[in-house]
């Protein structure tokens, strides 16, 4: 044990002076089953590897748990020694407990020039291991650039997936690499290819409002309205998540502002959905509907409406959304506003004519909502915009222009009498009598 401390140690003249008296066994392991020159790789002492091999010690022995030397080396990032013990003729075939192969480990780690020496011995570019990983997979999730283009220029699968559907672009995206994702897909990365959860680049880039690389994705032709399998497209997690510059870059690129999921045709579940509306504190979208309901004719302007976000809904109805748009229950995104206490909404809503009579399949207005829920300044508002108050306003308003224009027009016939009296009492000449009463009139 003396010895393979000193080897670990970096301790070479202790190790000189053992082997020299004969007194130790370089083939010798420990109860890891590992030998002096694994703990030498591991640590990098490339002078007692040198020592060690040229005693005869085994450069392929595996220890416990199968890995050997160069496994060690390549692990710990030990580059120079990595290199002589393939220089030598270490196996390079050899995988870890994970499946990781040393081509795995070396893209892993960065070391670049590992990776082409094993690539050039023969190494399969597009090994998996058991999480079938391949090292490019592997080399975009750590963000190394170099390795990823090498990989690609030596042939590796650039839409190779791995037990969760993940591909090389989806790591880009779920690191937020640029230019990971611009390299992937000059060499043909499947843009629009989703994993197991249904999870698109883009729409991984709208988790993080990545606008960047969203503009990026669309202008190379992804799919702005594919949804995951919880039902949320990008446009539709962006709207949801109050992120007003991805939905006006989606906007900008096509999406229509009116588009509505497709109606579902499930009478029950959209029955039992209105029951819900009814009882839910919370309308947003995380604390969802837990029944099988895909919310059909669901608009973005609906979708803000619920999650409350009283900016996107301006921005939406700047946008052009049709304000009175029901979805497949009838609901209006003033039914939402008024069953979710948003006040201000509401107002806003009324304010660009929103129609505050429109009913839903159980013949439910907004009021209907704000009354239930017990938002009574929400129902005073709902009456101050209803039909009959509407009108009534309209009269008010009429009969005071109606006084104003009497008024006006027995004001003016006082100012005229008097012009007239001062004109007979030779106050004001003709030519000035003229000239006021013309003033008068055009005021």
């Amino acid at each position: 044990m003396s010895f393979i401390i000193a080897c670990e140690s970096g301790k070479r003249k202790i190790a000189e002076i053992l082997l020299a008296n004969g007194e130790v066994d370089v083939t010798y392991t420990d109860e890891k089953g590992r030998t002096a020159l694994h703990y030498a790789a591991h640590k990098g002492y490339l002078d007692i590897v040198k020592l060690l091999i040229d005693k005869g010690a085994l450069l392929d022995y595996e220890d416990h748990n199968g890995e050997t030397p160069f496994f060690f080396a390549c692990l710990q990032k030990q580059k120079q020694t990595a290199l002589y013990l393939l220089e030598k003729g270490a196996k390079i075939d050899i995988n870890d407990n994970q499946g990781n192969s040393l081509l795995h480990l070396s893209a892993q780690n960065g070391q670049i020039e590992i990776v082409e020496k094993l690539l050039e011995a023969g190494t399969d570019v597009d090994l998996e291991n058991n999480n079938a990983d391949t090292s490019l997979l592997i080399a975009t999730y750590n963000r190394n650039k170099d390795i990823v283009s090498l990989l690609l220029k030596n042939g590796a699968n650039v839409n190779a997936t791995n037990k969760l559907g993940n591909t090389p672009l989806i790591f880009a995206s779920i690191t937020k690499n640029m230019p990971l994702a611009e390299i992937l897909i000059q060499n043909g990365a499947s843009i629009n290819h989703t994993n197991h959860a249904g999870e698109s680049a883009l729409l991984i880039a709208c988790y993080d409002a990545n606008r960047m690389l969203s503009k990026y994705l669309i202008e190379q032709g992804a799919e702005v309205m594919v949804a995951s399998k919880n039902g949320l497209s990008p446009v539709w997690y962006a709207c949801s998540h109050n992120q007003k510059e991805m939905v006006s870059l989606f906007l900008e690129n096509g999406v229509d502002i009116n588009y509505c999921k497709p109606v579902s045709g499930d009478t029950d579940s959209m029955y039992s959905y209105l029951s819900w509306v009814e009882t839910a504190n919370n309308l947003s979208i995380d604390s969802s509907f837990d029944f099988s309901y895909s919310y059909g004719g669901e608009s973005l302007l609906h979708l803000a409406a619920k999650n409350g976000h009283l900016s996107m809904v301006k921005l939406l109805l700047e946008k052009g959304a049709s304000i009175n748009i029901q979805d497949e229950s009838g609901n209006t995104a003033l039914h939402y506003a008024a069953a979710n206490g948003k006040k201000d909404m509401v107002k806003h809503l009324l304010e660009n004519n929103a129609d505050a009579s429109i009913m839903n399949v159980r013949e439910q207005k907004a009021i209907d909502y704000s009354n239930i829920k017990g938002f009574n300044e929400i129902t005073e508002l709902l009456l101050q915009y209803s039909p009959a108050n509407i009108a009534k306003s309209k009269s008010a308003v009429a009969e005071t222009e109606t006084s104003l224009q009497k008024a006006d027009i027995t004001s003016k016939k006082q100012a005229l009498l008097d012009l007239k009296e001062l004109l007979d009492a030779g106050i004001l000449s003709q030519e000035e009598f003229d000239e006021e009463k013309s003033k008068i009139l055009k005021a």
